[in-house]
């Protein structure tokens, strides 16, 4: 889904976080430390009631300024589903086990595009393998569309005029001619959800059905800015019913489609065909299958000569772009293999660009002068993606990656992204910023296929953190870090922290930049360049990968994967950053120099204010002038809230700084230094080192 911009805070604000008083910690008897506990073996308690009075520690904490209280989730789940015991299936160490199993989806799919009517008529046939050990009586399918029925649960939540709104626009799906095998099924529609009645029951380990059924709906014009439609541009998703994940830990996941939460899908080869008016261009997900039906020889030409050149091609340039009435309809076929999902775009107007690497060709549909000018360049900037996530993540394993310029803000579908229009000169990020955002979906969650609906940070959050990488490479003085912990601060300051294991669906929509993207962003950031170390993340995060790709992995697996990985007991972590709304303060109380048998030892003393541990950085500063640094692990805060350091030092301490470099996400600086402390590190970026210095930014 599309980069959130930064939220800015206003001047008022801004000056109340620069010019508060220094936050008073009276003396206080040092609490049982957290650090040791297992994520699995904690409770869940019930909520306090909420007061007048009460104000949430971690808005207390930050700066020492009463803030609104961030009410807990009552609708928190008890049983830890993000968090089940390892099995055969998911192992101890985060890999899929030797009995792990997922059900597989192939499509086929036939549609027509009435650009009169702005209607699709269609007709779907899944065939259906389960896979699983347990015998299915009825099989449970999406029908997003059903989001913009009167009543629907997605209208009551966001309000038709935001983002996820429905805008007024009455749609939704009509089914018909529904068949199991051939013959006529039934079915129950609750909302966006169908349950399918098998008239036969499925055999487990491989039992196969076909579910087939004639569909239609109309295209709205703001489809929750997933799909759109602009004049005769027409950006089509969740346009067929698409069957629901049955996994081994919530069996059906039939979460509602509200709008904000997005998707968990099944990965299978799909074949589709779309009818629309002769004189149209489609994009679409996996590899055009008739070219010779509908481009023209020498576009063929052009298209071939992309295939090999890393540099960029027009394939339809802008003479051959101008709409011609063209009587008729053209039907343009597609193949996507071990996918989950499949889009498309259509237009008389495309303009089309396209280069390659390594084989894959990256592409640009954009109509001019509608798109701005950086869309001339776009297909380059797809080519940077496709390269850079390669090298970083694992190797891109799909033919094509297309962008197009459209109406949806930003939108991530397999092979295919929909990305604004906007050029340098009406956004600071221009096309590039965005662009790279949802073609890093491709990884997460295209490639590895958590459930979005219920972990945001499983695929936004991971793709927000590549996406630093790749952003910082292209700008250098682009820093991402300030962005990060300005958009986690404000929203903090607004009362609307939430834990990033929270549902997207529960996120106040203000907050979801943070909560689901920026926020785990920075987490992980911290993560590898702090505590476990930038080359062990990176290779951690890979085996991640590569061990989920074309499955799903659970929050736990990711967990798990990553411990195994680095060796590290992380519980601390995860549970701070994760399951916690808390922010981490650690502070000097007081420091002094102890000169024993011409010995020089600086006592410093620690305290850490919040419920969250962290490994020490410090910096100090001596009275001969020179300064030395010091790390400290996080097992220090095992026994208590409050550590003395003791520290050989060359010369008497004149001052002392905790996290000299900057990019520890400590709310509160104002108990960060001692003394006359030494001078930080200017900002810098936050992705080097690791995998990074044997990346190459050249096609």
């Amino acid at each position: 889904m599309v980069r959130y911009p930064v939220r800015a805070l206003v001047p008022v604000v801004i000056a109340s976080v620069v010019a508060c008083s220094p936050v008073a910690h009276p003396s206080q008897p040092a609490s049982p430390a957290v650090a040791p506990v297992r994520v699995e073996s904690l409770t869940v308690k019930a909520p306090a009631p909420a007061s007048a009075a009460s104000t949430a520690p971690s808005a207390q904490r930050a700066n020492g300024d009463e803030r609104i209280p961030t009410p807990a989730d009552p609708f928190a789940r008890l049983d830890r589903m993000d968090w089940p015991p390892a099995t055969r299936v998911r192992t101890a160490d985060g890999r899929p086990g030797p009995d792990y199993w997922q059900q597989r989806a192939d499509y086929d799919i036939v549609a027509t595009l009435d650009t009169t009517r702005h209607t699709i008529k269609g007709h779907v046939s899944l065939a259906y393998t389960n896979n699983s050990p347990d015998t299915l009586h009825y099989v449970w399918m999406q029908l997003d569309q059903n989001l913009y029925k009167t009543g629907s649960a997605g209208s009551y939540l966001f309000p038709e005029d935001t983002r996820f709104g429905d805008r007024g626009f009455e749609g939704g799906y009509e089914i018909q001619n529904l068949v199991t095998n051939g013959a006529k099924a039934t079915s129950e529609v609750h909302q966006t959800q169908m349950r399918v009645a098998l008239s036969e029951p499925l055999a487990p380990h491989g039992g196969k059905v076909t579910i087939a059924m004639d569909y239609s709906f109309s295209v709205p014009e703001h489809g929750s800015d997933r799909m759109a439609r602009d004049g005769p541009l027409y950006e089509i998703a969740q346009w067929y019913p698409r069957v629901d994940v049955y996994d081994d830990v919530r069996g059906w996941n039939t979460d509602q489609y509200l709008g904000q939460g997005e998707f968990y899908l099944e990965y299978g080869d799909i074949n589709f065909a779309v009818t629309v008016p002769a004189g149209y261009v489609v994009a679409g997900s996996g590899v055009l299958q008739n070219p010779q039906e509908v481009l023209s020889a020498a576009q063929r030409s052009r298209l071939a000569l992309a295939a090999k050149s890393d540099t960029v091609v027009r394939v339809i340039a802008e003479a051959e772009s101008k709409p011609v009435a063209t009587s008729g309809t053209k039907t343009w076929r597609f193949r996507a293999q071990r996918v989950r999902d499949v889009a498309w775009a259509g237009a008389p107007d495309f303009r089309w660009d396209a280069t390659s690497w390594k084989g894959v060709i990256a592409q640009a549909y954009y109509e001019w002068p509608k798109a701005g000018a950086e869309w001339t360049h776009a297909a380059e900037e797809t080519q940077w993606t496709i390269r850079t996530y390669s090298q970083l993540v694992l190797p891109f394993p799909y033919p094509q990656a297309t962008s197009v310029a459209g109406p949806v803000g930003g939108m991530e579908y397999p092979m295919i992204v929909f990305v604004n229009y906007a050029s340098m000169e009406t956004d600071p990020n221009g096309v590039f910023g965005t662009l790279d955002h949802e073609h890093g979906h491709e990884w997460f969650p295209m490639i590895v296929g958590s459930n979005e609906r219920r972990y945001a940070w499983m695929d936004e959050g991971f793709n927000t953190y590549i996406n630093t990488f790749s952003n910082e490479q292209r700008f250098p003085r682009n820093l991402q870090w300030p962005l990060y912990m300005g958009e986690w601060r404000a929203t903090l300051l607004s009362g609307e922290q939430r834990p990033l294991i929270t549902p997207p669906d529960r996120v106040p929509p203000a907050a979801l930049g943070t909560i689901g993207y920026r926020k785990p962003a920075a987490a992980l950031l911290a993560l590898r360049n702090h505590v476990v170390g930038r080359a062990a993340f990176d290779q951690a995060f890979r085996e991640y990968a590569a061990s989920w790709a074309f499955k799903h992995p659970t929050p736990a697996d990711f967990f798990r994967s990553i411990e195994s990985s680095t060796g590290e007991d992380l519980a601390w972590f995860w549970r701070g950053f994760f399951y916690t709304d808390d922010v981490l303060d650690i502070g000097i109380d007081t420091a002094a120099t102890v000169s024993t048998d011409g010995r020089n030892i600086a006592m410093i003393q620690l305290r850490k204010h919040t419920s969250i541990p962290f490994p020490v950085e410090l910096r100090l500063k001596l009275a001969d002038g020179s300064t030395q640094d010091v790390k400290l692990p996080v097992d220090i805060w095992f026994l208590g809230d409050r550590y003395t350091a003791t520290i050989p030092v060359r010369a008497p301490l004149a001052g002392a700084r905790l996290w000299p470099d900057g990019t520890v996400p400590d709310f509160n600086s104002s108990n960060d230094t001692w003394g006359t402390p030494p001078a930080a590190d200017k900002p810098g970026p936050v992705s080097t080192g690791g995998v990074v210095t044997s990346m190459s930014t050249q096609p």
